[in-house]
């Protein structure tokens, strides 16, 4: 038999030959048509409905007429409660700009109509965001001054228990920026069985000022969420699984009454995939409500009274995790759960900071990696307060820094500042007998175990069912005051690290000029090229052990976490 070639073959079926530049000349004209396609619609306090406005100037409604040069009143214009899924003004590709002010997603928002009876006002919140047509021409939701800093960013707050804010099911190729979502009640929902006097009404209409979530998404890639607020929902900040490569940048999750970061959609399988990445991203007091208007914390609760409370949990989920710049603090347990990690993928944390979590203030299972961080396990921090139990404090003993194997996994933790009055600095838990902990570099100290009358101190590190012969491996650090005054070989023993402040939720770590630290590290074991702030390492001819290289006299600069973030 004759083998044709490709062109002949091509020939044959009666279509004429192309070369590769025509037809991908071709192709580059059909995405710039799809780009020139797109639309930038605007939405502001003072605009009109749709039959007034075309939506796609960024002016005033000026009183008369229709179809008029004008902006939409509300974002139910472009995106109207009930639409079929590409029956939406706003199409993938598109960008909706929002101007300041205060938007209501739900049943009493001027522009809400159709499925927005108050009887059933649950319906009554925006469809999926559409996808854009790819990464490089995602859809766009963006709050005024999204790249002016986002000083200001406009409110969208959720009524009559809707589900959610925003809808990212299925929503692919999406960037939300610059947006505050809320609600505008204190209500937790289900809160003490749901006979708590701040229980969400969920019997009869009208249901109040309260909604779920901030965001869901399932079944969702390549999305950015930036410079967003997500506070005081009923429920969770954000629920989602099911996802591939998703960014956060510069987003707080803050006081959501069951928890930050809900990653369990329950019977269906939650698995996440790719890079899930957030970079200066603050996750607090979640398991807590917060006031309106006022914004003050109250109601925290956890698992003894029927709560949760964890900052970011999941199900089971693979995909590389990587947190840099990041802070996890104040949540009623666990601060960073990621337990059920599968082990498929990898977690990083980097410059990150973990603090007065009531449980164990970051779980990682699997490959990980934990550099210049600051954890200070604060753990019984609650005791006394809202509605936190005794069993809530210290929950799951309260181990500052807990690294799960799964086979033969690693993980490495190096040039961190850890000190905690929980049962140990740092536990691992499983493995094979090709499974690894390093720790080296580090400022390991030890404080009085959670109850304080319990007369023993942290443990530095324990490793619970590891096989015969497995064992952390210790160097350069600096360990104090840990129980049975343990200090491997290789350790600086139970010298005064003379930094700033070596307090239990006021720990600041930043050597001082005499410090032991200087000069403590060995740099060969791990190529870091700067600290907890991004200076630099080394510095007068030598690494420090801990999270912060000294600068100086003078040098090293307030901790991002106590000046660039806002303590609620």
């Amino acid at each position: 038999m004759k083998v044709l070639s490709p062109t002949t073959r091509h020939r044959r079926r009666g279509a004429p030959f192309r070369s590769i530049p025509f037809l991908l000349a071709v192709s580059l004209l059909l995405l710039a048509a799809n780009a020139a396609a797109a639309t930038t619609w605007y939405v502001r306090a003072d605009g009109g409905s749709r039959s007034q406005c075309t939506g796609t100037s960024d002016a005033k409604y000026p009183g008369s007429g229709t179809q008029q040069a004008c902006a939409f009143r509300h974002p139910f214009e472009a995106l109207p409660p009930g639409a079929a899924p590409g029956s939406t003004p706003l199409r993938g590709g598109d960008t909706l700009i929002i101007k300041r002010g205060s938007y209501e997603i739900g049943s009493g928002a001027t522009a809400a109509s159709g499925v927005c009876n108050p009887s059933w006002s649950a319906d009554c919140t925006l469809p999926a965001i559409p996808s854009g047509p790819s990464a490089s021409q995602p859809t766009r939701i963006l709050g005024e001054g999204w790249n002016q800093g986002c000083a200001a960013p406009p409110e969208l707050w959720g009524s009559g228990r809707i589900p959610q804010v925003l809808n990212l099911d299925g929503s692919s190729n999406v960037e939300v920026g610059c947006l505050d979502l809320t609600d505008h009640s204190v209500c937790i929902d289900g809160y003490l069985g749901g006979s708590g006097p701040d229980s969400c009404n969920r019997a009869s209409p009208p249901y109040g000022p309260w909604a779920q979530l901030g965001v869901y998404a399932a079944d969702s890639a390549k999305v950015t969420l930036s410079d967003l607020r997500i506070h005081g929902f009923a429920n969770a900040g954000i629920k989602a699984g099911r996802l591939r490569d998703w960014t956060l940048q510069r987003v707080k999750i803050i006081a959501n009454g069951w928890a930050g970061w809900d990653g369990d959609l329950g019977s269906n399988a939650s698995s996440n995939s790719g890079q899930i990445r957030f970079d200066s991203v603050e996750v607090a007091w979640n398991g807590c409500a917060e006031t309106h208007p006022g914004g003050q914390v109250t109601n925290c609760w956890a698992q003894q009274k029927g709560g949760y409370g964890d900052g970011l949990g999941t199900a089971l989920t693979g995909g590389n995790w990587v947190f840099v710049d990041s802070w996890f603090h104040h949540n009623t347990s666990d601060g960073l759960d990621l337990l059920y990690a599968d082990g498929t993928g990898s977690i990083t944390v980097e410059r990150s900071r973990f603090e007065s979590n009531a449980g164990n203030q970051a779980k990682l299972t699997g490959n990980s990696r934990v550099v210049n961080s600051v954890i200070d396990s604060n753990c019984a921090y609650f005791e006394g307060k809202f509605q936190m139990q005794e069993g809530d404090h210290c929950r799951a003993l309260g181990n500052a820094l807990v690294v799960v194997m799964r086979g033969g996994s690693s993980s490495t933790i190096s040039y961190n500042s850890i000190i905690g009055q929980g049962d140990c600095l740092v536990m691992g838990a499983d493995g094979t007998s090709a499974s690894r902990i390093k720790l080296q570099n580090n400022l390991l100290v030890g404080f009085p175990s959670w109850p304080s009358g319990g007369g023993t101190q942290s443990c530095l590190a324990y490793w619970d069912g590891a096989p015969s012969g497995v064992d952390f491996t210790y160097a350069n650090n600096l360990v104090r005051s840990v129980r049975n005054d343990a200090c491997p070989s290789g350790s600086i023993c139970n010298k005064d690290p003379k930094v700033v402040k070596l307090a239990l939720g006021a720990f600041d770590a930043h050597p001082q000029a005499e410090s032991p630290l200087r000069g403590a590290a060995n740099g060969a074991l791990e190529t870091v090229r700067e600290d907890h702030l991004g200076q630099p390492r080394p510095t007068f001819g030598g690494y420090d052990a801990g999270a912060y290289q000294y600068q100086g006299e003078g040098g090293g600069g307030e901790s991002l976490f106590r000046s660039g973030f806002e303590r609620n």
